[in-house]
């Protein structure tokens, strides 16, 4: 996290205890109350991308957002749930929806996309569903598509970083064609409701398929026909770091807890969309 010393002169040390202490105080309060094996299922923490990216004006919200992740990787080290949600401003909830001054000021921001309530509420239920051994962060809001925020001699502190640059989306965004039982992929439906829908785990792949197909046409910048389920994903230039942003969409679009390795090692693509089907907490098919 980096901090903006011009603005950070101006905080006074009571200003930076009181945005930062309800967070550390409080967490720390919950955590030890937690502290034995077997007391807690689920220990989800709500925390901010400004503690990944840094905020200038607000760096003791961006040090609490940074607190609460250490925590959820120290708990998973001790063998404790614990995962923190990195959210982004969320458009149609909570105070920034509620403050019309705020939202304008963070919809200009090219750093960050706006989120709404369904995807709070799936990386929600990804935490609680996957609370240990799993990922200790949940990060959703960076702006990763094509556009200003990349320019290395901008404004943007994602373009001014190199450590943010593997985010980076190097194509226009691609549309996967129609899967399975007509155009529903065309209807606007979320992956989540088009798996709720289907009739067998075929199906239920060749959805995951599309959308697989069409997540890996983005990030290398090629046609999503140009994307051959039948092939490995080494053929595509997929490493661990495609791999941990697969995983994180199969995870929040599929309910599908699919490990980086299998990812990596998968026979060829229309493979690790059959296993995403059958791990589905989404699909519900006769056996």
């Amino acid at each position: 996290m980096l901090l903006r010393d011009a603005i950070f002169e101006q905080m006074t040390l009571t200003d930076w205890h009181s945005g930062l202490r309800p967070k550390v105080d409080g967490t720390w309060n919950l955590h030890t109350e937690f502290a034995a094996p077997g007391s807690l299922d689920f220990f989800v923490m709500l925390s901010s991308v400004s503690g990944v990216l840094g905020i200038p004006s607000q760096t003791n919200y961006a040090a609490g957002g940074a607190y609460e992740d250490a925590m959820a990787h120290w708990r998973q080290s001790k063998g404790l749930p614990g995962v923190s949600i990195d959210l982004g401003p969320i458009s149609d909830v909570g105070y920034v929806a509620q403050t019309a001054t705020v939202a304008e000021r963070l919809r200009k921001s090219v750093d960050y996309n706006m989120l709404d309530e369904t995807t709070v509420l799936r990386a929600l239920a990804a935490a609680v569903a996957h609370p240990i051994g799993g990922r200790r962060q949940i990060i959703i809001g960076f702006n990763t598509a094509p556009g200003p925020q990349w320019d290395a001699n901008g404004g943007s502190q994602l373009g001014r970083e190199a450590s943010y640059r593997h985010l980076k989306r190097q194509s226009k965004l691609s549309r996967a064609p129609a899967a399975a039982k007509g155009d529903i992929a065309g209807a606007g439906l979320s992956l989540a409701a088009q798996l709720g829908d289907v009739s067998s785990h075929d199906d239920a792949a060749l959805l995951v398929g599309a959308t697989i197909a069409a997540e890996l046409a983005d990030i290398f910048m090629i046609d999503v026909a140009e994307i051959d389920l039948g092939k490995t994903p080494a053929t595509y230039g997929v490493d661990s770091l495609i791999a941990v942003e697969l995983r994180n969409m199969l995870v929040l679009q599929a309910a599908a807890d699919v490990s980086i390795f299998n990812i990596l090692q998968s026979a060829s693509l229309a493979a690790l969309a059959a296993e995403v089907a059958v791990k589905s907490c989404h699909v519900e098919v006769a056996a």
